[in-house]
């Protein structure tokens, strides 16, 4: 029988002196933690985005929760890669982009003539956040 090898990742994190200030990042890292998780199932919101803001709140506030996120069975790779590399696979830059795309498609589609402005401020936005991601490094 071979025992399962556990890979635990010991992450560096720059706590702050003030309990009221990490406090408050644990409780935003949770905040951000949740949202990630329905952005998971809702398809109109980004997961990436708020896991990794829970990851550097936690890392401001609790090396417990943060070593947690770093080490989880689906979330651990993306946030270890972001923190040490700010690189992200390249399938999730494409699946970003593509939904993206949609839901500005959808915008246009949706919105009365009069508020266009707003699917075009979106539709730019969307742009520079695709572009943004590609000028990333590839994660491996």
């Amino acid at each position: 029988m071979s025992q399962k090898k556990h890979f635990y990742y010991r992450p560096k994190t720059n706590q702050h002196h003030s309990p009221t200030v990490r406090w408050t990042f644990v409780i935003l890292g949770w905040v951000f933690f949740v949202l990630g998780l329905i952005g998971i199932l809702l398809p109109v919101m980004p997961t990436a985005p708020f896991i990794l803001l829970a990851a550097g709140c936690w890392a401001r506030s609790s090396r417990r929760f943060h070593f947690w996120l770093i080490n989880h069975k689906y979330f651990g790779k993306y946030v270890r890669d972001w923190e040490e590399n700010h690189a992200v696979p390249l399938y999730a830059k494409w699946l970003a982009t593509i939904m993206m795309a949609i839901s500005t498609a959808m915008l246009f589609y949706r919105l009365p003539a009069d508020m266009t402005w707003a699917a075009w401020l979106v539709a730019l936005v969307c742009s520079g956040v695709a572009a943004y991601l590609f000028r990333l490094p590839n994660a491996k």
